[in-house]
C-alpha cells in the first residue's frame, strides 16, 4: 500500500531536503577552510566536474580558469603537498540563496566571500562570487554533480592552486 503525502508533508519533506543540500554546501566550505581536501573531494559524485569561471568586460566573454573532472581533481589534490604554496588561512562566508529540487536532482545558488589571513595576522577579502551547483542524491546523501565557481574577483593575489 502506498501512502500519499498531504501538502504539509510535502512542504516539510522539501524543507528537509533543502536543508540537507545547504548542509552539504556549508560542510564543504568548512573542509576547504580546514584543508580537509580528501573529505571535500568525497562530496563529488564519480562523474562530476569542478570549474572556476570569471566574466571579463574587457574581452566581453566568460573565461574558464579551471575545469577538472573528479579523476583530475584527485590528482591535483594528491600533488598539493609537493607545491610551494601560500600559507595563509582562508575562511569562507557563504549564503545559500535558492534551490530547485526535482526528486534526486537539485540546482543550487550560493553567494560566497573568502577571507584570507596571512601568517602575520592581517586579514583581507580574497575573492567573492557565486557557486552554481548541480547536486544529485545517491543512497540518501547529496553529492556535487557540477560545481561552478563564478568569480566576481578577477585579480587574485596571491594566486592559489587550491579549490575555492
Amino acid at each position: 500500500m502506498t501512502s500519499k503525502k498531504n501538502p504539509e508533508q510535502k512542504i516539510i519533506c522539501s524543507i528537509i531536503e533543502q536543508e540537507s543540500i545547504f548542509k552539504l554546501i556549508r560542510q564543504t566550505a568548512s573542509w576547504l577552510d580546514e584543508e580537509k581536501l580528501d573529505l571535500w573531494l568525497k562530496s563529488f559524485s564519480n562523474d562530476s566536474h569542478y570549474e572556476i569561471k570569471a566574466s571579463s568586460p574587457e574581452i566581453g566573454s566568460e573565461m574558464s580558469w579551471w575545469y577538472s573532472d573528479k579523476a583530475e581533481l584527485e590528482k591535483i589534490i594528491e600533488e598539493i603537498p609537493d607545491h610551494v604554496r601560500d600559507k595563509a588561512k582562508r575562511l569562507h562566508l557563504i549564503t545559500p540563496i535558492s534551490t530547485q529540487i526535482k526528486e534526486t536532482r537539485a540546482s543550487v545558488l550560493t553567494h560566497f566571500s573568502i577571507f584570507r589571513t596571512a601568517t602575520d595576522g592581517r586579514s583581507s577579502l580574497y575573492v567573492t562570487g557565486r557557486y552554481e551547483d548541480d547536486v544529485i542524491k545517491k543512497n540518501g546523501h547529496w553529492f556535487y554533480k557540477t560545481r561552478t565557481v563564478l568569480l566576481d574577483t578577477r585579480i587574485i593575489e596571491p594566486f592559489t592552486h587550491l579549490p575555492l
